[in-house]
């Protein structure tokens, strides 16, 4: 039997409400919506699922959440990292924060080989703004923890996922006919065959540095970065045309992002940046790092890279545009032909299925 353990607060998100909120400019989806965002983390069935939702306002005055990377490494690694050492990243969300009333769509993030949940909060909490509730796994069979611990992984994500979107199914605040799935890198296998499990009921995707993309005619985004050397610019150009171009897959969208590295996508950059990033900070308590975490850990965070908070107004805009055009009865803004522009540059790619 599946076994949830949920907080005290129940659960609540909200579907319409996000829709009321003006959009004045072509990026206007780059900045913060109309909701604070809140976070709670849920347990299903032995696994963790981090939830960011729509917040009630007043949890604007209280603290945001601030996490640990310390908290992803194997518990025997955890105390040789300095207590002083900069490997918090501060978020936008409000810890147990009471939730805002209504019921909203529900999107599951899945995070990358190496990864771990809270890793892209730069954009799970920004889309609890925005009226989503998202809901991000632990995989704890392919995270860094496993990685850094020479584990044999493997990759469970899709019935992890299956099961958090039962868990929360039954909550009367949870709009459970408008799911979406979003994930990285790795996750964006978990991506495809979600998607092209009739059975899931996604009603749209994001894929973020991935070589992965689902075949059924499902509205969705692929992004990538020009510098990325994991999920190569060209390989991901060509999972694009090779999907998509041939006339039967509508809507869905192409953008690549000049300079940016395949961590653009998560806040890991900007973890420890001051002392070298999380690599050195690691390297320098002793701790040994095979070949496949330095790859992993580096993509994107060099000085020949973009920041990723520069890329960040990209991936906010063109996700939340996407999830609202196909989850919300919102009208499809920010996703004309032109928006690329707005960016002064950033965007390289930016391209339509026919």
């Amino acid at each position: 039997m599946l076994k949830v353990v949920l907080p005290t607060l129940v659960l609540v998100v909200g579907a319409g409400c996000a829709t009321e909120a003006p959009t004045t400019s072509c990026d206007a989806f780059a900045e913060s919506g109309p909701y604070v965002a809140g976070v709670r983390t849920l347990d299903v069935d032995g696994v963790l699922v981090e939830v960011w939702y729509p917040a009630d306002a007043s949890a604007a005055g209280t603290p945001v959440e601030t996490y640990d990377m310390r908290d992803a490494l194997p518990e025997a690694m955890r105390d040789q990292i300095p207590a002083d050492a900069p490997t918090q990243f501060t978020t936008l969300a409000h810890r147990d924060a009471p939730n805002a009333d209504g019921v909203f769509p529900l999107v599951f993030f899945s995070h990358g080989l190496g990864g771990f949940r809270q890793q892209s909060s730069f954009l799970t909490a920004h889309l609890a703004t925005w009226g989503f509730v998202v809901a991000a796994p632990e995989h704890a069979e392919r995270n860094l923890a496993a990685v850094l611990a020479n584990e044999s992984l493997s990759d469970e994500a899709i019935p992890q996922i299956q099961a958090a979107l039962e868990a929360l199914r039954s909550d009367p605040h949870v709009d459970a006919s408008r799911v979406a799935v979003m994930g990285h890198s790795a996750g964006g296998g978990a991506v495809a065959a979600l998607v092209d499990d009739e059975a899931f009921g996604a009603r749209t995707w994001i894929s973020l540095a991935s070589i992965a993309a689902p075949r059924r005619a499902v509205p969705g985004l692929l992004m990538g970065g020009d510098n990325d050397a994991i999920a190569v610019p060209e390989t991901v150009a060509r999972t694009f045309e090779d999907t998509f171009e041939d006339g039967a897959h509508p809507d869905n969208r192409y953008v690549s992002i000049a300079r940016a590295g395949h961590l653009a996508f998560s806040d890991i950059c900007l973890i420890g940046r001051e002392r070298g990033g999380v690599l050195q900070i690691a390297q320098d308590s002793g701790l040994e790092i095979s070949d496949l975490v330095v790859t992993l850990a580096t993509d994107g965070c060099g000085p020949d890279d973009l920041p990723a908070e520069e890329a960040w107004p990209v991936i906010r805009h063109y996700t939340t545009a996407t999830l609202r055009a196909h989850l919300l009865d919102a009208p499809a803004e920010g996703l004309d032909a032109d928006v690329g522009a707005c960016f002064e540059g950033l965007v390289t790619t930016d391209r339509s299925a026919p």
